[in-house]
């Protein structure tokens, strides 16, 4: 009796495992059951959900911004617009081809792909040695580590200025997500006491609900930075949004104060090699940091300027911050003065990052 019934559940088994097997995937799976893997690009691995399909591997449209390609989403024709290096296609949801523009005739034309691209959580998964090699990358798979490595023949835009290496003993104060009417005032107050000036990276969106604050920011003698228009994550977003959102805040910083920003500080200190290229294309420059006080996590006081003491060094960059969430940021405006003093203590003179990139060679 119990042969026939492990005979019974071995074809239940099978039955089962097949009947999943035509279910798409969108049907029955979730985001936390798809694998993740490294893909290696110009040597730098960067991990990334994945699926398998008819022997291909597939991976969010959006990864490859990792490798410097331009992408975005077409909702028309629900597909997906690579550019990179002079070439230009489109990969169609559910479709085994591509379209490929031809710049000189200005058409388009149709190319093949390996596997239908498809859409998962809100993501369109693309097989990616396809993409690679139709934008002229050198693909290798190491079968005993089981790893992808691409040579994407895309020059590496600058990355994030971190610091500068500096000959004086100079230093730049930097608050983010402002704009505000809480923590902001009370920032400048000590800055106006100490005759310090600082560089605001600010928010587009906060800039048109504090025009006023933004504009004592700049008559009060500080610079300010792009901080994009509404804090996403650049990683995430098509190129098309990326630079709307970086676009959309020199805008309005020109309407607010006639005049628009020359750095740039992504969200998070987070961002891709496409979304550097979209950066230089604009004509802006990003900023790092290489002092964070964790300011934002509601850090006292005293953990904010031990952090100081410990991490800062001539052509240092500080890292705080000034929108409101609660109190979050007491330690802030409660550790600044002791910041400016015992810099000023050790021979420290506070500038704007403008000045800093002036005076020094960037360090990235």
């Amino acid at each position: 009796m119990k042969s026939r019934f492990m005979g019974k559940l071995s074809i239940f088994t099978v039955l089962f495992v097949l009947f999943l097997a035509f279910i798409p995937t969108k049907g029955f799976a979730n985001e936390s059951m798809l694998p993740e893997a490294p893909v290696f690009f110009d040597g730098k691995p960067y991990d990334t959900k994945y699926a398998m399909r008819n022997g291909h591997f597939l991976v969010p449209a959006i990864f490859l911004k990792h490798a410097g390609v331009l992408v975005d989403w077409d909702p028309k024709w629900r597909s997906v617009v690579f550019q990179a290096k002079g070439n230009k296609f489109a990969v169609h949801t559910g479709k085994k081809f591509t379209d490929d523009y031809d710049g000189a005739t200005r058409t388009w034309k149709r190319g093949v792909l390996s596997t239908e691209p498809f859409e998962f959580e809100g993501e369109v998964f693309v097989p990616l040695i396809d993409v690679a090699k139709k934008l002229d990358m050198d693909v290798r798979f190491d079968s005993k580590i089981n790893r992808t490595f691409i040579t994407t023949k895309i020059p590496e835009q600058s990355n994030l200025v971190r610091s500068v290496n500096s000959p004086k003993k100079l230093v730049a104060l930097t608050f983010d997500d402002g704009p505000e009417d809480y923590y902001t005032p009370m920032i400048l107050d000590i800055l106006k006491e100490k005759g310090v000036p600082a560089t605001f990276f600010v928010m587009g969106q906060k800039v048109n609900q504090f025009p006023e604050m933004m504009r004592r920011i700049v008559n009060e003698g500080h610079s300010f930075g792009n901080h994009t228009l509404s804090h996403p994550d650049l990683r995430k977003g098509w190129s098309s949004d990326v630079r709307e959102e970086i676009q959309s805040t020199q805008q309005v910083l020109g309407k607010v104060i006639g005049k628009k920003s020359d750095i740039f500080r992504p969200p998070y200190g987070a961002i891709t090699k496409a979304d550097q290229i979209v950066l230089s294309q604009i004509g802006l420059r990003g900023i790092g940091w290489s002092v964070d006080t964790l300011d934002w996590s509601g850090m006292s006081a005293e953990g904010i300027l031990e952090i100081v003491q410990r991490q800062i060094t001539p052509g240092g960059v500080v890292l705080q911050h000034n929108f409101q969430d609660g109190r979050l940021l007491d330690g802030t405006v409660k550790a600044l003065p002791q910041i400016i003093e015992e810099l000023q203590a050790q021979g420290y003179t506070f500038v704007t990052i403008q000045t800093l990139l002036d005076i020094g060679e960037a360090v990235y």
